[in-house]
């Protein structure tokens, strides 16, 4: 089910009455790695393992060059978000409202109203099935289109990303705010997120960004310049390819340290104020912005994660009083955003959780896990706005229309970003496995 965008004049009201992460490759260190990490702390650099980066050719680029990830931890309502049922009974309905948005023919919840002005940018998958209704292997299959087993762990989405992609102005591929979610998985540690804590005082904060207390530049030099000359001595040692490639990682470390782009990024008082409210000044909000601030500067995949919406009980005073805001202000802001300044088109932005909630309310006002049936939603990055793909039963129950399976979100994600989604990365045991066993979903990107 497609719907037109309609441009609204800027009296007109959006709002109609209230209708009512296992397995990693196994890196095994030998007595020289292991020496070369000594050596690499004593002159005070850290080696973080999703530093050592080896260099990959790149897919021919899709309309996207990066994208950003918002993870809403906990499995939101689909009906009380992008698919409400307004003319259902109060026991499924809840206690909100339905409002128009920019996109014809498609409402959304009446406590996103920001967001409904930018429905014509995003298309909404509305009828999203798994099999998995636990958080936890849940979370895992939506975040590497996998089901969990116990003999392997897949890489996510970011990881896969990263390795195709690589670094830019030395900065890691994929970057993680407020929490990290599912990793590298067999691809080695070296393609995990980069993690970034909260956004939401001055200035974002990243792990071994900055130089040590005491060390200015001329120092720093002198003690890379140290590692270069036991680099030398050690890889006259022995013919370990490891050993021989730990130059290369060190200098993906000092490049992170040095770039002026990575500084630049993370320097979040550059932003005008009246942006930084519009965001949100919360974690989440000023997360959007940086997220904003990174794929600007070259990072190809960014993840942002707002968690508390497992709401088993007390669920529409969550929603209304924290989650539904905290959504509405940053993620309407971010489109904006990234539409003004010419950054959408190469800009996927997927908005998702690991499952919806049931569709009746239950005794203690609030919703249950129920991945049946839930949303998904894309915009950006070639994606066509304004539509509602797929559509569920009268009580969000169970899709009615174009059922769409998880395995074929990320191969649509994956054709998104320029990158091949039946191809094969080989398992520590050798045995090929597809990035995706999907289809790109047709209709979504133009």
């Amino acid at each position: 089910m497609k719907s037109r965008s309609i441009a609204l004049s800027d009296g007109d009201s959006l709002r109609d009455e209230p209708f009512a992460g296992g397995e990693e490759c196994l890196y095994c260190q030998s007595r020289r790695d292991f020496l070369k990490i000594g050596v690499l702390t004593a002159v005070g650099l850290s080696l973080p393992e999703f530093l050592r980066l080896r260099s990959v050719a790149s897919a021919e680029p899709g309309k996207a060059k990066s994208c950003i990830l918002l993870w809403m931890g906990g499995g939101p309502s689909h009906l009380d978000t992008f698919d409400p049922k307004p003319e259902a009974l109060t026991d499924v309905r809840g206690d909100f409202g339905a409002i128009k948005t920019k996109a014809d023919g498609i409402r959304i919840v009446e406590h996103l109203p920001l967001t409904a002005a930018q429905m014509d940018k995003v298309a909404l998958l509305r009828s999203i099935t798994s099999p998995e209704g636990s958080h936890e292997r849940a979370s895992y299959y939506l975040q590497t289109s996998r089901m969990p087993i116990p003999t392997i762990e897949h890489p996510s989405y970011g990881a896969v990303v990263a390795k195709e992609r690589g670094f830019t102005n030395g900065l890691p591929p994929f970057m993680s705010i407020l929490g990290t979610l599912q990793g590298a998985g067999f691809l080695g540690g070296q393609y995990n997120a980069f993690p970034v804590g909260d956004p939401s005082g001055g200035n974002a904060s990243a792990r071994n960004l900055n130089q040590p207390e005491g060390v200015d530049a001329r120092r720093q030099q002198r003690r890379r310049n140290l590692l270069q000359a036991m680099d030398a001595r050690l890889e006259a040692m022995a013919d370990d390819p490891v050993l021989r490639d730990m130059k290369a990682y060190y200098e993906q470390a000092y490049d992170f340290m040095t770039s002026p782009a990575a500084h630049k990024a993370f320097r979040m008082e550059d932003e005008e104020r009246t942006l930084r409210d519009r965001y949100g000044r919360n974690p989440f909000g000023q997360g959007c912005l940086l997220a904003r601030r990174l794929v600007e500067t070259g990072v190809k995949f960014v993840s942002i994660s707002l968690g508390g919406w497992d709401t088993h009980q007390n669920n529409f005073n969550a929603l209304k009083g924290r989650l539904l805001p905290q959504l509405d202000a940053a993620y309407a802001t971010l489109l904006s955003d990234l539409h003004q300044r010419g950054l959408l088109e190469s800009t996927l932005v997927v908005w998702m959780g690991e499952f919806g909630r049931t569709p009746k309310v239950n005794k203690n006002a609030g919703r249950d896990h129920w991945p049946q049936a839930f949303t998904i939603a894309f915009a950006g990055g070639g994606t066509v706005g304004g539509q509602a793909f797929g559509a569920t039963d009268a009580t969000g129950a169970f899709p009615v229309e174009n059922p769409i399976k998880i395995e074929d979100v990320a191969a649509t994600m994956y054709a998104a970003l320029g990158i091949d989604w039946r191809k094969e990365y080989d398992s520590p045991i050798g045995r090929p496995i597809r990035i995706s066993e999907g289809q790109p979903i047709t209709g979504v990107l133009g």
